[in-house]
């Protein structure tokens, strides 16, 4: 059975693969289907890959939930606003927020 730390883990538009030291991982675009990686811009340099050790990849990726969390009570809150706002502006509708 291979070792589960040496296989490549695809996220998404990138995939994290180990380096040979396994001490690091490398983030590199995935491959777009004629063989090239995908690059913003048009340009035809390839994108630069990012080294870090696993623990830094754990920290990004807790950022990234902390953003997500961020932003998805931001919209319920919105979201609970304009009920409210809908629900005010109709004598025979009940606002749940009140």
């Amino acid at each position: 059975m291979p070792d589960p730390r040496a296989l490549r883990i695809d996220v998404g538009p990138f995939h994290l693969a180990p380096t040979p030291e396994a001490t690091t991982w490398t983030a590199a675009p995935r491959s777009a289907p004629g063989g090239r990686a995908p690059v913003a811009g048009g340009s035809e340099t390839s994108p630069p890959e990012i080294t870090a050790a696993w623990n830094d990849w754990v920290v990004f990726a807790q950022k990234v939930l902390r953003a997500d969390e961020l932003w998805r009570a931001s919209e319920a809150r919105g979201d609970a606003w304009d009920e409210g706002f809908a629900a005010a502006r109709d004598a025979a509708a009940v606002n749940p927020y009140r």
